[in-house]
């Protein structure tokens, strides 16, 4: 076995071995899909909103 493939698999192991180490590293909780969900629900009840509140003033526009 060469010196590039000792360390080649040298490497690799240390990086396996930081998966094993933090399982849970990078992982989504319910929870934060939830907060997500609620909030781009809030944001399109808001755009939704302006929407309907320029629509009606645009209605109001007298056109002659």
């Amino acid at each position: 076995m060469s010196t590039l493939s000792r360390e080649f698999l040298s490497r690799m192991r240390g990086r396996a071995a930081r998966f094993t180490e933090e399982p849970e590293r990078g992982s989504i909780t319910l929870e934060q899909v939830i907060w997500t969900a609620g909030i781009a629900l809030a944001a399109v009840a808001v755009v939704a909103i302006i929407v309907t509140a320029i629509n009606a003033y645009a209605g109001q526009i007298p056109t002659a």
